[in-house]
C-alpha cells in the first residue's frame, strides 16, 4: 500500500469527534423511548455531527463505504423525484423531512470513528429498551396511568418493532461466554413478552418470530432454519391460544379478512376501523398508481394527490402502509433498486465486523425488511429512526476494516 492511500484511511478522527460519541450514545438511549425524546436527541447528534469537522476523513470513509454511498443515492433519489411530484410544498417539505433521517447513517459512518464510543452507543440502545419495557409493564399493571399513553411509551407498532430486535439483541448476547448470560436471557425473555402479551402490535409479533428463526440461524447454520422456523411456529401457537392480547390480535386479524371478502364482493363501503382490508386496499391502489409511472414513480411525496386521483370513494391515505410499495410509488422502480441496494450493501458490510454485531446488524435489516411487509418503515419517524441510527453505529467499525482492500495500490 503506498504511503498515500495508507494516510487516507489512517488519518486522523474529526478534530471534535469527541462531540460526536456522546450524542451517538445519547440518540441510541432514545430509540426505544417516546419520539419526542428521540427528536430531541437527532437534533443534538446533528449539530454535534457538523460542530466535528474533519470533512476529508469523512469523505474518504464515505468513499470506503458501499452503505454510506447506497444510502447517499437514494436520498439523492427522492431529492430528484420533488422536481417531478405532483405534491404541495407544504407536502414536499414534510415528506422530505422524513427521508433526510438517512443523513443520520451517513453521518454514523462518517464520524462515528472510535469504538469506544460505538460500543457505548451500542449498549445504551440496550439500557433505553430495558427502560421503555420496565414502562410498558408499569402501564400495564397499573402503576403508570394507561391514558398517558405515548408519553410513556411509543406507539404499539413503533414498540413493537423496536422491542422486538431488543430482545434479539439480549438473545445473542446470551450465548457470548460470560459471568451475567442468565441476565441477558432473562431480559430477551421478558422483552419478548411484553411484545407477545403486552403489546397489541401484530408487526411486532411476525418480526420477533422472524428474528428466532435468524438467531437459529446464525447459531446452527441451515440447520437452523428448520429448527428456528419450528421454535417460531411452536411459540406463535402458545402465543396465540394461551397470551390474551395475542389471541384477539389474531382473531382481529381473521375478522378484518373476512370484512374485506365482503366490501370487495358488495363494491361498496371503505374500510374504516380495518387494518389488514385497509392495507390490502392501500396496497391494491398503491399498484395502480405505480402502473402509470413505473419507472420513475410519481415523485416525492405524491402519494396523497395521485390516491386521491385513482381511489376518491376510498379511505385516503399518504402512506402505502407497505415501504417497498411507497417507495415505488414516489421514485418507481429506481427508488426501489436503490432501497433493496442499501440492504444488499448493509448486508455485506456487516460480513467484516465482529460476531455479534455482524449478527446484530443482520437483525436490523431483518427486522425493517420484515416489518416494511406491512408498514412504511423508513419513511415512519420511529423505526427509520431506529434504523439509520441502529445500522450507523453497527456499521461504523466496519470501515476501518476495508482499507486493505480499498487502496491496495502500490
Amino acid at each position: 500500500m503506498s504511503a498515500f492511500s495508507h494516510s487516507l484511511f489512517s488519518s486522523a478522527p474529526p478534530p471534535r469527534q469527541w462531540l460526536v460519541g456522546p450524542a451517538a450514545v445519547l440518540l441510541c438511549f432514545t430509540l426505544s423511548l417516546p419520539t419526542a425524546l428521540g427528536s430531541v436527541a437527532l437534533g443534538l447528534f446533528a449539530l454535534a455531527w457538523l460542530a466535528a469537522g474533519g470533512w476529508a476523513c469523512q469523505w474518504q470513509r464515505w468513499r470506503a463505504s458501499p452503505t454510506a454511498l447506497w444510502a447517499l443515492a437514494l436520498l439523492l433519489m427522492f431529492v430528484v423525484g420533488m422536481s417531478y411530484s405532483s405534491a404541495s410544498h407544504a407536502q414536499l417539505g414534510n415528506f422530505m423531512g422524513k427521508y433526510a433521517k438517512l443523513l443520520a447513517l451517513v453521518a454514523m459512518l462518517g464520524a462515528l470513528t472510535d469504538a469506544r464510543w460505538q460500543r457505548r452507543a451500542l449498549q445504551s440502545f440496550m439500557v433505553g429498551s430495558v427502560i421503555a419495557s420496565a414502562l410498558s409493564y408499569a402501564r400495564f399493571l397499573g402503576v403508570v396511568p394507561a391514558h398517558l399513553g405515548d408519553s410513556v411509551v411509543q406507539g404499539h407498532i413503533h414498540f413493537g418493532t423496536i422491542e422486538a430486535f431488543a430482545a434479539y439483541l439480549f438473545a445473542r448476547q446470551a450465548f457470548e461466554p460470560g459471568p451475567r448470560r442468565w441476565l441477558w436471557g432473562l431480559l430477551a425473555a421478558l422483552l419478548a413478552f411484553d411484545v407477545i402479551y403486552i403489546c397489541i402490535a401484530r408487526t411486532g409479533y411476525v418480526v420477533l418470530f422472524a428474528l428466532i428463526v435468524l438467531l437459529a440461524a446464525q447459531r446452527l447454520g441451515r440447520k437452523g432454519v428448520l429448527a428456528g422456523g419450528i421454535l417460531a411456529l411452536a411459540f406463535a401457537a402458545v402465543s396465540f391460544t394461551v397470551f390474551p392480547t395475542a389471541k384477539l390480535r389474531l382473531e382481529q386479524g381473521i375478522q378484518n379478512l373476512r370484512q374485506y371478502e365482503q366490501v370487495e364482493a358488495t363494491h361498496r363501503g371503505n374500510l374504516d376501523q380495518n387494518s389488514w382490508g385497509l392495507r390490502l386496499q392501500f396496497w391494491r391502489n398503491t399498484l395502480r398508481i405505480i402502473a402509470l409511472h413505473p419507472l420513475r414513480g410519481s415523485g416525492t411525496g405524491s402519494m396523497p394527490v395521485e390516491y386521491a386521483r385513482i381511489a376518491p370513494q376510498d379511505l385516503l391515505t399518504p402512506n402505502a402502509h407497505n415501504e417497498y410499495l411507497n417507495t415505488t410509488e414516489q421514485v418507481g422502480l429506481i427508488g426501489l433498486v436503490l432501497l433493496l441496494g442499501l440492504g444488499v450493501a448493509a448486508w455485506r458490510d456487516g460480513a467484516r465486523l465482529m460476531p455479534v454485531p455482524r449478527d446484530a446488524t443482520r437483525a436490523v435489516l431483518v427486522t425493517i425488511g420484515v416489518g416494511s411487509l406491512f408498514n412504511s418503515l423508513l419513511m415512519d419517524v420511529n423505526e427509520g429512526r431506529f434504523f439509520v441510527v441502529m445500522l450507523g453505529v453497527l456499521l461504523a467499525a466496519s470501515i476501518g476494516t476495508a482499507r486493505h482492500r480499498v487502496g491496495a495500490s502500490p
